[in-house]
């Protein structure tokens, strides 16, 4: 009776393949050294599971770098922006914001002042447009009364300190550029910009506490003086030139 053998057994070649790709997948993890983990690293492990926290975290990330990027964009726009514009409300925020964040006094005053001053520029931007020139006027106008306020509510509440004569001195540069300014401009604008216009340089023309009592000392000291000296043509007094010494009595006669 012949042995049955069986065949040699032969190892496909797709298997072959597919075998030592895995094995070499595995030695890669297996002989890299591990790295020594630190306090860093060991706080970081359990966020690089993927739990219920990761994966709401990774969309709100996604979603809050999109808020900035929006806000920052919509700012670049508001900064360009003019009165009558969609985006010139954030711009205003953006300035409430700044006046709000201020708390020395006069550098209130000096920020109201540039505030006047971009109310300005914006205004010289859209002088000869009919549709924009009025609302600009008017939000030039508002801002000039809010600065002259705050000069005005500094002074009288110190007016004997050194921050009165700081805000004095800003609000005479402001007037001072700002008459530059419309000097020029009020040509161009229309007559419905004009009247907004002409209270703003009424407003900035008024009198501060400072200069009201600077005039009034001045008035008081010239009056003091006039009464002081007698006029030049005024008439000496009748008898003024009489001695106050007593008059005697002549010599008697000799008989």
């Amino acid at each position: 009776m012949s042995e049955h053998r069986l065949p040699e057994p032969r190892i496909r070649e797709e298997f072959r393949r597919e075998l030592r790709a895995r094995l070499m997948r595995e030695a890669a993890v297996v002989l890299v050294p591990k790295r020594r983990e630190n306090a860093w690293t060991a706080w970081l492990r359990p966020l690089r599971r993927d739990t219920a926290w990761t994966a709401w975290l990774r969309p709100a990330s996604v979603a809050a770098l999109a808020a900035i990027a929006l806000v920052i964009g919509a700012g670049s726009a508001a900064a360009g922006s003019v009165p009558g514009d969609v985006t010139f409300g954030l711009k205003r925020a953006i300035e409430e914001v700044r006046v709000a964040l201020t708390f020395d006094e006069v550098e209130r005053v000096r920020v109201l002042s540039e505030i006047a001053d971009e109310r300005l520029s914006e205004l010289e931007r859209v002088a000869s447009r009919d549709d924009k020139a009025p609302t600009a006027s008017e939000a030039y106008a508002d801002a000039v009364t809010r600065f002259r306020a705050a000069v005005d509510a500094l002074q009288n509440a110190a007016p004997e300190e050194d921050k009165s004569d700081l805000a004095q001195d800003v609000a005479d540069a402001a007037r001072e550029k700002h008459e530059m300014v419309l000097e020029f401009l009020k040509e161009r604008l229309s007559e419905k910009a004009r009247g907004s216009v002409d209270r703003a340089i009424e407003e900035e023309r008024k009198d501060t506490p400072n200069t009201a009592k600077d005039k009034k000392d001045k008035s008081d000291k010239s009056e003091t003086e006039n009464q002081g000296t007698p006029p030049a043509n005024a008439t000496p007094q009748r008898g003024s030139d009489r001695t106050s010494s007593p008059r005697t009595s002549p010599p008697a006669r000799r008989p």
